[in-house]
C-alpha cells in the first residue's frame, strides 16, 4: 500500500484523474450512505450559501442606513473576523479529537441562527460588535467542516468535489439575485430572518444527517499540525489565504456601497453579485473534467492572478454597468481557485486531521485576512474612494500569488507521521 501523500511537489497529473488509493479512510460507511451524504451536502451547501448570501452582500448597506461610518463598518467586518481566527481551529480540533463533527455542525449552525436574530433589537456600535463577534464564533467554522466531510464522501465515491460545491454558488446566486430585486432601504431586517431560519433551523437540522467517518490511522494534533506549518508550502498557502482573505473583505465590504455611490441601487447590487457567482456554477460542474492536467498549484496561481486583473477592471470602472460586465470573470476564477485550494489542504492533511486542515485555510483567511482588510478598506473608504478600495484588493491577490508560487518552486514528495 502506498503510503505517500502528495503535498508540496511537483505532482504526477494523473492523481487528478483518479482518485490514489484510499490509505487513510475506513470502509465503515456504506457506498449507498455516502451517496446519500452527497446528496444531503448539495443541499446543505444550497442553504448555507444561501443564507450568506442573504445576508453578507447587503449588511454593510444596512449598516450604512444606520449611521455607521466607514471606519465603523470597517471595525464591525474586522475584529469579528479576528476572532475565527481561534474559532475555525478550534472548532476543527474539536470535531476531530472527539469525531463529533455532526453535532459541532448543528450546534454552530443553530447558535448562529438565533444570533442572528438578535440583530433585529440592535443599530449602535458596540452591540452590534458584540453580535457580529459571536456569529462570526459559530458560523464561521460550518464551511471548513463540511468541506472536509465532502472531500471524504467524494474520494470514496470517485465523484466531484466541485460538483457538491456547486450548489452553494447556486443558493448565494438566489438569495443575492431574488433579494436585490425585493430589498428596499425599508425592508433590509429582511435578510437576517432569512439568514437566522435558514441556518438555525435548515442546516442544524441537515447537520444530523451528514455521513461523516472516523480515520483509524491517526497522529496527534499537535504532531499534525506542525507537519503542517513546518512545510514551507504550507505555510506560503496559509500566507496566500490570509492575503486573499484581506482582499476579498474589501471588496465583499464594500462592493455594493460602491455601487450606490456611483449612483447604482439595491437591485443593481443584487445583479452585481450575481454575476459575480454565476459562472462558478459552470467551472465547478466541469472542472473535474477540463482542469485534470493541472496541479492544483498551478490552478491556486492562476486563480489569484485572475483576481488581481478583474478587480484591476473593477477599480477603473466608472459607472455600476461596468462594474457588472467584469464581474463574470471573478467567478470565473473562483470556480476553480476555490476546488484548488480545498484539494491542496486536504492533499496536506495528516489521517484524522482533514477537518482542522481545513480549518486553519479558513482562519487564514476568514480570519486574519478578512480582519486586516476590513480595517485598511474601511479607512481607504473614508479618506478616499471606493476605486482605491478595489486597487488595494487587486494588490494582495498579486502578492498572495506571488508569494505562494515562490514557497511551492521545488517542494518534494514527503511522508507524514503516523503513516504505515
Amino acid at each position: 500500500m502506498d503510503s505517500k501523500i502528495y503535498l508540496l511537489g511537483k505532482e504526477d497529473p494523473s492523481i487528478y484523474r483518479q482518485p490514489r488509493p484510499a490509505t487513510v479512510l475506513t470502509p465503515n460507511i456504506a457506498t449507498d450512505s455516502v451517496k446519500w451524504g452527497l446528496f444531503v451536502a448539495k443541499i446543505y451547501y444550497l442553504l448555507f450559501f444561501g443564507a450568506i448570501g442573504s445576508l453578507v452582500p447587503f449588511f454593510n448597506i444596512y449598516l450604512q442606513g444606520k449611521g455607521l461610518s466607514g471606519v465603523e463598518i470597517g471595525w464591525l467586518g474586522s475584529i469579528a473576523p479576528f476572532i475565527a481566527l481561534a474559532a475555525n481551529p478550534f472548532w476543527g480540533a474539536v470535531a476531530d479529537r472527539w469525531q463529533i463533527h455532526r453535532l459541532v455542525l448543528a450546534l454552530c449552525a443553530f447558535v448562529a441562527g438565533l444570533i442572528t436574530l438578535l440583530f433585529l433589537g440592535v443599530s449602535s456600535f458596540w452591540p452590534l460588535m458584540a453580535l457580529v463577534t459571536a456569529l462570526s464564533f459559530f458560523r464561521t467554522p460550518i464551511g471548513s467542516i463540511v468541506d472536509s466531510a465532502v472531500m471524504d464522501m467524494a474520494k470514496r465515491t470517485r465523484s466531484s468535489y466541485g460538483q457538491q460545491r456547486l450548489w452553494g454558488t447556486v443558493g448565494f446566486v438566489l438569495a443575492t439575485f431574488v433579494l436585490g430585486q425585493l430589498l428596499t432601504p425599508a425592508k433590509l431586517s429582511l435578510i437576517f430572518w432569512l439568514h437566522g431560519s435558514l441556518l438555525g433551523l435548515a442546516c442544524a437540522g441537515l447537520s444530523f444527517l451528514l455521513p461523516i467517518s472516523s480515520a483509524p490511522h491517526r497522529v496527534g494534533l499537535l504532531e499534525g499540525l506542525r507537519t503542517l506549518i513546518g512545510q514551507g508550502g504550507y505555510l506560503s498557502f496559509l500566507i496566500a489565504m490570509t492575503l486573499l482573505g484581506m482582499g476579498i473583505s474589501a471588496y465583499i465590504g464594500f462592493l455594493g456601497l460602491h455601487i450606490l455611490a456611483l449612483g447604482g441601487t439595491e437591485a443593481q447590487v443584487g445583479l452585481a453579485w450575481t454575476a459575480n457567482s454565476l459562472p462558478e456554477v459552470v467551472l465547478m460542474y466541469f472542472g473535474a473534467s477540463w482542469l485534470a492536467h493541472y496541479s492544483h498549484k498551478r490552478l491556486i496561481v492562476i486563480g489569484l492572478l485572475g483576481f488581481a486583473l478583474v478587480w484591476t477592471l473593477v477599480a477603473l470602472a466608472s459607472t455600476p454597468w461596468l462594474i457588472i460586465t467584469v464581474l463574470p470573470g471573478m467567478g470565473l476564477c473562483f470556480g476553480f481557485f476555490w476546488v484548488a485550494a480545498v484539494g491542496y489542504a486536504s492533499e496536506a492533511a495528516p489521517p484524522g486531521l482533514n477537518a482542522t486542515a481545513q480549518a486553519l485555510v479558513g482562519a487564514a483567511q476568514s480570519g486574519l485576512g478578512w480582519s486586516l482588510g476590513s480595517v485598511v478598506a474601511g479607512y481607504l473608504w473614508d479618506q478616499t474612494d471606493g476605486h482605491v478600495v478595489f486597487f488595494f484588493s487587486a494588490s494582495t491577490f498579486f502578492l498572495a500569488a506571488f508569494i505562494f508560487w515562490l514557497g511551492n518552486r521545488g517542494q518534494k514528495r514527503i511522508d507524514l507521521p503516523g503513516q504505515v
